[in-house]
């Protein structure tokens, strides 16, 4: 094949024919300092957002609220269930001789055995009846061990003339109430009522719980 004339008419020197001037190479420097940048600004935005929620995440939470009430004795043993064998008003020695136990108005009784204790008590609460009208109670409720006791215990003393009627409970060796037994009670479920406001059964239940 016959090359072509060269500039000016010039025949091109012998060998094969030449390729097309090659344009310069452009440099990538530029782009590649743009792309950065974008992927930085990117990064940075992203990673401020997720400081910013990590951040309210964080936030330690408040908590006012108050700690709810104590419902079973922090002492068990200080818990005490004793007949009442007689009561009569009068000085409440310190301490207290030996099988007596003296209550906040000034009455002394003289108490029997243990017959259970806090330890068979697996909840202490004060309510409110509303078909009494301001009637508050506070109530017990006894471990299938405090039930039986107790049952056995309401079941002689229901049967018993007054004072002997009473059913002592003691708590750190002064007789917190002492209630009259009607009949006995099997269902471990003791509600002691008479005259409690709602500030004296609270009163009555923190003392009994500790």
């Amino acid at each position: 094949m016959t090359q072509p004339p060269g500039p000016q008419g010039q025949p091109y020197p012998p060998g094969p024919p030449p390729y097309a001037p090659i344009p310069p190479k452009r440099s990538k420097g530029p782009l590649l300092i743009v792309g950065g940048l974008v992927l930085f600004l990117i990064v940075l935005i992203v990673t401020g957002l997720v400081l910013f929620v990590n951040r309210g995440e964080d936030k330690p939470v408040s908590h006012e609220s108050t700690p709810p009430a104590r419902t079973k004795p922090s002492d068990p043993k200080a818990v005490e269930f004793r007949r009442v064998l007689s009561s009569k008003p009068g000085h409440c020695a310190t301490p207290s001789p030996t099988g007596t136990a003296c209550d906040d108005q000034g009455n002394v009784y003289t108490l029997g055995k243990v017959e259970l204790d806090g330890s068979n008590v697996s909840e202490v609460k004060a309510g409110f009846d509303p078909a009494q009208g301001t009637s508050w109670y506070v109530n017990l409720t006894l471990d299938p061990e405090g039930t039986k006791l107790f049952g056995g215990l309401t079941a002689s003393i229901a049967k018993q003339e007054p004072p002997a009627n009473l059913l002592a409970i003691v708590v750190h060796g002064e007789v917190a109430a002492a209630p009259a037994v009607q009949s006995a009670i099997t269902g471990g479920e003791v509600q002691i009522s008479g005259g409690y406001t709602r500030d004296t059964a609270e009163a009555l239940a923190k003392k009994i719980t500790g």
